[in-house]
């Protein structure tokens, strides 16, 4: 037993040796930082960056939910591609939600449930006139985006990651 508690012991002191060593976080290797930039919004511009615009080319496209006779497409980090999918062969462009920082959705009773970054935002959806209204806003519910390669970036309490710039 005397041995295991020697052992360890000079494991931790050797670790601290070690994280001693760094500092700064310039002083890290390259391998400990991430290849990426956080895009950030300030809460207030945050809660008021949803909208409903016109239809938008696809540029990274996330997952796909269909619901009734409508295709949502997830723009990564971004929004939501809406489509008229009656004729599945044919889909018409309807609109594009734009919500910075969207991951994901959920649909149920005409109620969109969207992830915006670290909120969770309702809107109503009018079938006959294919419009949304904004329903309510539930502050930090989820946690703040990590980087694509697994990093966190500290930010102040009024900030929101919405997206990552490689670099």
């Amino acid at each position: 037993m005397k041995k295991i508690t020697i052992k360890f012991s000079c494991f931790i002191g050797l670790s601290f040796l070690v994280i001693g060593c760094f500092g700064h976080e310039e002083d890290f290797p390259a391998s400990w930082q991430s290849s990426y930039e956080a895009v950030i919004m300030n809460r207030a511009e945050f809660e008021t960056s949803v909208a409903t615009l016109p239809s938008q080319d696809i540029i990274k496209s996330g997952k796909i939910y269909i619901f009734d006779n409508f295709l949502f497409i997830s723009e990564v980090n971004d929004g939501f591609h809406v489509y008229n999918y009656q004729d599945p062969t044919n889909p018409v462009p309807l609109m594009y939600i734009k919500a910075p920082g969207a991951t994901d959705l959920a649909i149920r009773n005409n109620i969109l449930y969207i992830n915006q970054a670290i909120d969770l935002i309702t809107l109503k959806f009018n079938f006959q006139t294919a419009t949304f209204d904004f329903m309510h806003r539930n502050r930090d519910v989820f946690p703040q985006k990590i980087t694509p390669d697994g990093f966190f970036t500290p930010v102040n309490s009024d900030e929101i990651i919405v997206n990552w710039t490689l670099n």
